[in-house]
């Protein structure tokens, strides 16, 4: 018996709406399964650095002077004896011919510091010339500085006072002699060559500061002389 059309398509249309209602209802459904988390799998990206912050500068404070050398020098001067820092020497000078003279002049020096000296002296001079013999003599008393070294030397500042008793012939002649006594200052600059620990050599040029007419010295006066200590420390 055949069923007519209408009625055939009644259920089907039934049923897919059905269908279509499940689907959206499963649509609507939250999904509850579990999923692993996805690791990456490329190069792990670059970490950047923090940059370094420029440091504020310290201002770099003076620092004190050495004084470990001074303090040793001045430990080793302490304990000089008076006899070790004691000198003896001199100056001299020779001239020939139609005028002699000869000059002596021994000195007793004191370092006060290693580059510091004060001495005394004798002074002894004799000229010879037309017939005539002077003698003259007198003592002296001198400083000397070592100002600044050159080479293996040293530029050095001198001063002194000589009192000199001046022999000259008489106003009468007949082969008469007269004195007089002159204080004469000398100041001048020299050069001091070391020769041994403490001995050295002096060049002095002194300029004399008295015009008398019986003075024996002309201007400028050149000694050359020496020193050598007492003892070897």
């Amino acid at each position: 018996m055949l069923m007519p059309k209408r009625l055939l398509l009644t259920p089907l249309v039934s049923l897919l709406f059905v269908f279509l209602m499940c689907t959206e209802a499963a649509a609507q459904v939250p999904d509850t399964t579990y999923r692993k988390p996805e690791l990456p799998t490329g190069p792990p990206a670059p970490v950047e650095q923090p940059r370094p912050q420029p440091q504020p500068r310290e201002r770099e404070q003076p620092q004190p002077e050495p004084v470990v050398v001074q303090q040793e020098e001045d430990a080793q001067e302490e304990s000089l004896r008076v006899i070790d820092k004691l000198y003896f020497g001199g100056s001299f000078g020779l001239q020939f011919g139609t005028y002699t003279s000869i000059s002596l002049l021994p000195t007793l020096s004191y370092a006060v510091k290693p580059k510091f000296f004060v001495g005394v002296g004798g002074v002894y001079r004799f000229e010879s010339g037309l017939g005539l013999n002077f003698h003259h003599y007198g003592a002296r008393g001198f400083t000397q500085l070592e100002m600044f070294n050159i080479g293996s030397g040293a530029v050095l500042a001198h001063a002194e006072v000589e009192t000199l008793s001046v022999q000259y012939e008489g106003f009468q002649g007949n082969g008469r002699y007269d004195r007089e006594t002159l204080l004469m200052p000398m100041v001048g600059l020299g050069y001091r060559q070391r020769i041994s620990n403490k001995g050295f050599f002096d060049l002095l040029v002194l300029y004399n500061g008295n015009d008398d007419r019986f003075n024996p010295y002309s201007n400028p006066v050149i000694r050359v002389g020496f020193n050598i200590p007492f003892t070897s420390r």
